[in-house]
């Protein structure tokens, strides 16, 4: 999984609960815990935020310096595989039968290491990105949860931009972006 599809997969997850929030919920309902009447609503650019966020910066940072490790070794597995079959191409003419065979043997056997040791390597940078998305979207949560419920705030919807996003519009004026990255960046 993409670290794009994971992260547009958790801002589907919050507009849908806070869709089923709005409809599930008449206004009424909200009167018992609120009795002026008022609700305060927020909006929040979660793109934003981890785009700006210094710890997943970070996190992505050691990521990617792991994943530059991994490709060294595996370039390094490709470019044996490559010059075996050079070597084989060059040579096969003055090779016996079993010489050809064993040796195309061989080749197809590294050959088919290098993609299982390739796929094993992509499964494991993508369980670490998973982690580390895990762990990001986590502190958000904690900081964003922490501020709406110092401040009041009834509501909190994902403002990301983009043609999927769940606000089409809203005032600078709930937007406690900047109050969140603040406290995240400490």
């Amino acid at each position: 999984m993409s670290i794009q599809a994971g992260f547009s997969r958790c801002c589907l997850t919050l507009a849908l609960t806070a869709a089923m929030a709005l409809t599930l919920f008449p206004s009424g309902a909200f009167s018992q815990a609120n009795e002026g009447g008022q609700y305060r609503i927020a909006v929040v650019d979660m793109s934003l935020l981890m785009a700006e966020y210094n710890k997943r910066k970070e996190k992505y940072d050691e990521l990617q310096k792991e994943v530059d490790r991994l490709q060294v070794e595996i370039d390094a597995m490709s470019q044996r595989i490559e010059k075996a079959k050079e070597e084989y191409e060059a040579n096969r003419a003055n090779m016996t039968d079993d010489e050809r065979f064993d040796k195309r043997a061989q080749i197809e056997s590294d050959f088919g290491q290098y993609r299982s040791e390739l796929e094993r390597r992509q499964r494991l940078i993508d369980t670490q990105e998973e982690r580390v998305l895990k762990e990001v979207v986590t502190d958000i949560e904690k900081v964003l949860t922490g501020i709406a419920e110092k401040e009041g705030y009834h509501l909190v919807l994902n403002a990301s931009k983009g043609p999927r996003a769940s606000v089409l519009y809203h005032s600078a004026t709930i937007d406690i972006t900047p109050r969140i990255l603040e406290e995240l960046n400490k």
